[in-house]
């Protein structure tokens, strides 16, 4: 089935602002919460508002759709192939305020990395990294690596949080990990399980609280990790890799974010998967024709000139653009400018040679 246009799903125009794309999705979010609306298509359609909200909050992927269109938002879920299944809990943006409409609030903002917590501590967080590259590598792909601060099992305690290795259950949930609390809403009275706080949806809690992690069982330390690039990575793009996050007391890591930043290049302008450059050529190259040496991302390639060429026309050498995500074997195409370079200054002779050209 076709995806329908964002724009369309959140009902606001392309010109809309990042308040009015939030309310509408805020309205519709509430409209369709499989939570609130029992209608067959209910979860299918929130699921849409989501992931059209998602992209158009952000304003490095909205971008990336308004240029590409939905093609432009497959390389921000990385290696995962898209956008995953209905996940209230995985959900990639705010879902404070709706929870807090339907029961008076007690959910925590979502964020990336930066002091926010998740909706729910069920769980680690996100963490989300910048790395900056080169024009020419961006079309080539490569492998990078980057140092990670994140949260990870303490070896001190093995992930008990205990000093001597032992637990106990925890007083709060009875061990179950889970507690129940029951809140007046605009639906009634509303009984809904959380989790614990205390042991962290453990169900148990240190004897012993470790004096290395504090009794979390978790520590932050610095790991090296190497992220593939692909080839044809655009400026703003995001790749998304599961399960690469923070860790937190459930175990269940968040997940890693890697933003790309391109470099803009001197020569070279990318639109879609298209490159197009100038190429200056000398006036008697346009006249009588010949070849001329052009750069593409891959090299030099000779370009044949044609006798009687114009300035400002247009070559396409074709596929020698940008490789197509997701496309391997395709590519775009290198459009080249030419510029008749007409000399400022002529020698003597010169002179006396476009003169008998002249008459």
């Amino acid at each position: 089935m076709e995806k329908r246009d964002y724009y369309e799903v959140l009902g606001v125009s392309k010109t809309a602002s990042e308040k009015e794309v939030k309310k509408a999705y805020r309205k519709l979010a509430k409209q369709y919460h499989p939570d609130v609306n029992k209608e067959p298509d209910a979860e299918s359609k929130f699921k849409e508002v989501q992931e059209a909200y998602e992209v158009l909050s952000d304003q490095s992927k909205r971008s990336a759709y308004d240029q590409y269109g939905h093609a432009g938002t497959e390389g921000f879920a990385g290696g995962s192939g898209g956008f995953g299944g209905f996940d209230p809990n995985n959900s990639p943006f705010d879902m404070g305020d709706i929870f807090s409409t339907f029961f008076g609030g007690g959910f925590s903002d979502f964020g990336f990395e930066g002091g926010n917590k998740r909706a729910n501590s069920s769980r680690g967080r996100d963490l989300r990294y910048r790395i900056k590259m080169t024009f020419l590598d961006a079309m080539k792909g490569e492998e990078v690596e980057i140092k990670v601060d994140k949260e990870v099992v303490c070896k001190h305690c093995e992930g008990t949080g205990s000093d001597n290795m032992k637990v106990k259950t925890c007083e709060t949930c009875k061990g179950s990990g889970r507690v129940q609390r029951v809140q007046q809403s605009i639906l009634g009275r509303m009984a809904f399980v959380t989790e614990c706080e205390t042991c962290g949806g453990r169900g148990k809690v240190p004897d012993k609280e470790c004096r290395v992690c504090g009794g979390e069982g978790i520590k932050v330390e610095s790991e090296k990790v190497k992220i593939k690039i692909p080839a044809g990575a655009y400026d703003g793009m995001i790749l998304r890799f599961r399960g690469s996050g923070s860790l937190n007391k459930s175990g269940v890591p968040g997940d890693l974010f890697i933003e790309v930043e391109v470099e803009p290049h001197e020569n070279f302008e990318r639109r879609e998967n298209d490159i197009y450059s100038t190429q200056d050529i000398p006036v008697h190259t346009a006249v009588l024709g010949g070849d001329v040496s052009v750069d593409t991302i891959d090299g030099k390639v000779k370009l044949k000139i044609p006798s009687g060429t114009q300035s400002s026309t247009i070559f396409r050498i074709k596929e020698k653009g940008s490789p197509i995500l997701g496309r391997a074997s395709e590519r775009g195409n290198h459009f080249v400018k030419i510029v008749v370079n007409i000399p400022k200054k002529l020698t003597r002779e010169e002179r006396k040679l476009w003169e008998g050209l002249a008459k």
